[in-house]
């Protein structure tokens, strides 16, 4: 098993770079869409380990294709020079009747035929295998979900990038049991690890914010995947956009690795 470090930016680039060569993580999982602009050689220059690419942006649910055509044509260029170990998207709606959301929000998998073409065609301009993450569910979709991506897998060939702490969300969000997951978790290698908080809006929901440490609850459910994680092809990617401290996020790599067992360095 490799854990990875997520980071959206450059100026996070020291953090990961000192978490790197002390041995608390195997790679990075970096947010293309904000280094497409740049020359992905001297990125390979610059980046002295393994990387994965997380999309953001594409909106391949609601883009026109034109426009995603030409993004997947950079993010394949960048994927020939940097070969990431998986390349991965938000299966997530980002505005509602024309209007822009300030937050993702879950998609309508009642829509079935729709968000499969879709994301079947946006696998195809990728060029190599798709996968796209869980949601933080606060209605019925958190019950919803785990078939949908059972669906997509079967039909599609599309992976799932299972993000643990978001599937805890959905159950204290609307119940929805982190079992129901366990089924698709076991045919997937690669997950996310983050933090999530009280909704301001609504104190009794709980939003995806990577703004503090792991929760009681999200180490507990990664025990009950550990035949899953501990696996030599698996990659869990941990995740911190706000409060980037290099200490808070080694207390919580240390506590992934002790919830599965791990000697530290041991990842082979």
């Amino acid at each position: 098993m490799r854990i990875g470090f997520n980071f959206t930016r450059s100026e996070v680039l020291p953090i990961a770079n000192k978490l790197l060569n002390d041995g608390h993580i195997d790679y990075y999982e970096i947010l293309i869409d904000n280094f497409l602009h740049l020359d992905p050689h001297e990125l390979l220059a610059t980046i002295k380990c393994p990387v994965s690419f997380h999309i953001m942006r594409s909106r391949f649910l609601e883009n026109d294709r034109e426009s995603l055509s030409q993004m997947a044509e950079q993010i394949r260029y960048h994927a020939h020079i940097l070969k990431p170990i998986y390349i991965s998207d938000h299966l997530a709606s980002f505005s509602c009747n024309g209007q822009n959301l300030s937050f993702l929000s879950e998609i309508d998998y009642r829509n079935r035929k729709v968000l499969i073409e879709k994301a079947s065609w946006w696998q195809e301009q990728i060029g190599e295998k798709l996968f796209l993450e869980n949601f933080p569910s606060i209605l019925d979709g958190g019950f919803e979900a785990p078939e949908f991506f059972s669906d997509l897998r079967r039909e599609v060939g599309t992976g799932l990038l299972f993000d643990i702490s978001n599937a805890v969300c959905s159950e204290i969000n609307c119940g929805a049991s982190t079992e129901s997951w366990i089924s698709e978790a076991n045919e997937t290698r690669h997950f996310h690890v983050g933090s999530y908080e009280p909704s301001v809006s609504d104190p009794n929901v709980m939003i995806d914010t990577h703004g503090t440490e792991i929760s009681v609850e999200t180490l507990s459910f990664l025990s009950d995947l550990r035949s899953s994680l501990c696996h030599s092809e698996t990659t869990i990617t941990y995740e911190r956009d706000r409060n980037v401290e290099y200490d808070s996020i080694v207390q919580d790599i240390t506590r992934i690795r002790q919830q599965l067992t791990l000697q530290k360095n041991a990842v082979k």
